[in-house]
C-alpha cells in the first residue's frame, strides 16, 4: 500500500476518533447509536472507537438508558477528572485563575491584585509562578494537565501570542506567549481577553452555528469580539473588535492609543473614575466624595454608580454620558455587523438593569437601520471568572482543532 494512502487512512481514523470523543464530551451522556447518528459513522466503527477511548480511560459508562422495551443501551460520558486545563485572566485590576476539567466545568479558582506590571519580564514571571504554585497545591499530575490559556487585554498577534500593544498595561512588543511558555511543561496559548470572554459567554448563552454574537466587555477598558457560530472572527491580524478605540467625540479627551475622543477614553471604568475625580474637586458635597471619604485618588467606577443610584447629580451626569456614548459605539458596530445578539459584559454591567436600559435607549436612537431585525441586547453572565474560563476554552478549542488531545 502506498505511503500516502496509509497516511490518509490514518488521518481519517484520527478524525473519526476525535469526532466521536468530542460528541461524548459535548453531548453526553449519550449511547453508541446516538453517537453514530450525530457523527455519521457506522455503529461498528463507533463501537471500536469507544472501546479505544475506554482503554485510554477518558470515557466511562454511567449505566443503562431507559428507552422503552428491549435491551437498554449503555450510556457513555466523559471521565471529567481524567484531564484538566487552566485559564488565566491577566486583568489590569486582578489576576484570576481557573482550572477546568475535561468536561469544561470549573473545579477551582483564585484571584489576587495585579499590582505593578513593570518590569514586564519580572511581572510575567510572577504570573507564571503564581499559576504553577496554584496548580501544584491541587496535587494534579502535570501529565494530566492539557495546557494553559492566558487572556490579555490589548492587541495580540495572531498565532504568536505577542502583545503588539496593551495600553492599560503600557506594554508594547512583548513576546508574552514565548515568555510564559518557558519552563512550563504543557502548551501555553495567549488570546485577547475580550475574545476569550466572548468564547465563554457565547458558550454560556448557547452558541448557534448560524447566528452572530457581538460581545462587548465594559470594564477597566472597553473591548469587543465577534462570534460567528462558535468561532471568533479575528480579522487578518487577529486584532478585530477594538470598539473601545472607535472615536465617538473628536473633541474628547486623549486616549492611551494616541487618538482623542475614543469610546474607552470617555466611558470605560477608568474614564468614569477619572471624571469623578475631577468633579468632586468642585462638588465637595457630592455622594461620590462621601463614598471615597474625600480621597479622590481612591475613587473607582463602582462608587460612581452607587452614588448615581442614590440620585447624586454629578454621578448621574457621568453615568448618563457614559451610557450615551456606549450606545453610540454599539450603534456603529450593529449597523456594520448586523448581529443577532449583543452581550454586554464586564464590571460596569454589575450596576444593574437600569444602566443596560440607558445604553439600549441610546443605541436604538442612533441605529440607522430601523428594520425589524430581532436584535437581542442583554447583559452577560456577570461571572467575574468568565474571561479566565474563556481562556481555558480557547486553549481547549485549539487542542481540538490541532488534534492534540491524548486520545
Amino acid at each position: 500500500m502506498p505511503y500516502d494512502k496509509k497516511l490518509n487512512q490514518f488521518q481519517i481514523a484520527q478524525t473519526n476518533k476525535y469526532n466521536v470523543f468530542r460528541c461524548i464530551v459535548r453531548e453526553g451522556p449519550i449511547n453508541r447509536a446516538a453517537i453514530a447518528k450525530r457523527v455519521d459513522l457506522s455503529i461498528p466503527t463507533v463501537m471500536a472507537i469507544v472501546d479505544d477511548l475506554f482503554e485510554k480511560k477518558v470515557i466511562r459508562s454511567i449505566g443503562k438508558g431507559e428507552f422503552g422495551v428491549g435491551k437498554q443501551p449503555e450510556i457513555l460520558a466523559v471521565d471529567p477528572d481524567r484531564f484538566f486545563y487552566i485559564g488565566v485572566d491577566i486583568g489590569r485590576s486582578a489576576l484570576r485563575i481557573v482550572v477546568n476539567n475535561l468536561a469544561g466545568a470549573e473545579t477551582v479558582s483564585m484571584k489576587e491584585p495585579t499590582g505593578d506590571p513593570f518590569p514586564e519580564k519580572e511581572f510575567i514571571s510572577h504570573v507564571k509562578k503564581l499559576m504553577l504554585r496554584f496548580v501544584k497545591k491541587l496535587k494534579i499530575d502535570p501529565e494530566r494537565i492539557l495546557g494553559a490559556g492566558f487572556a490579555m487585554p490589548g492587541l495580540i498577534g495572531k498565532g504568536t501570542g505577542k502583545v503588539i500593544v496593551a495600553p492599560d498595561f503600557g506594554w508594547k512588543d512583548i513576546p508574552l506567549q514565548d515568555w510564559l511558555q518557558a519552563g512550563v511543561p504543557y502548551p501555553v496559548l495567549v488570546k485577547n481577553s475580550t475574545q476569550a470572554l466572548a468564547v465563554n459567554e457565547s458558550a454560556v448563552f448557547g452558541a448557534d452555528e448560524i447566528h452572530t454574537t457581538l460581545c462587548v466587555n465594559l470594564g477597566y477598558g472597553i473591548g469587543a469580539a465577534i462570534i460567528t457560530g462558535e468561532e471568533v472572527y479575528e480579522g487578518t491580524g487577529g486584532i478585530s473588535g477594538e470598539l473601545g478605540h472607535c472615536v465617538v467625540d473628536r473633541d474628547g479627551p486623549l486616549c492611551k492609543c494616541g487618538n482623542s475622543g475614543c469610546l474607552e477614553a470617555l466611558s470605560s471604568g477608568e474614564a468614569i473614575a477619572r471624571q469623578a475625580q475631577t468633579i468632586i474637586a468642585h462638588h465637595a458635597r457630592s455622594k461620590i466624595a462621601e463614598l471615597c471619604r474625600g480621597n479622590a485618588a481612591g475613587i473607582n467606577a463602582k462608587m460612581v454608580f452607587d452614588a448615581a443610584e442614590s440620585g447624586d447629580g454629578p454621578a448621574l451626569k457621568i453615568v448618563n454620558s457614559a451610557a450615551e456614548n456606549i450606545g453610540i459605539g454599539l450603534s456603529m458596530a450593529v449597523n456594520i455587523l448586523d448581529p443577532d445578539r449583543v452581550l454586554l459584559c464586564g464590571g460596569l454591567m454589575r450596576s444593574g438593569p437600569w444602566f443596560l436600559d440607558l445604553i439600549k435607549a441610546s443605541m436604538e436612537e442612533h441605529l440607522t437601520a430601523k428594520t425589524d431585525r430581532g436584535l437581542v441586547l442583554q447583559a452577560g453572565a456577570m461571572d467575574e471568572y468568565s474571561t479566565a474560563k474563556g481562556a481555558a476554552r480557547v486553549l481547549m478549542n485549539s487542542l481540538w482543532s490541532r488534534r492534540a488531545l491524548p486520545v
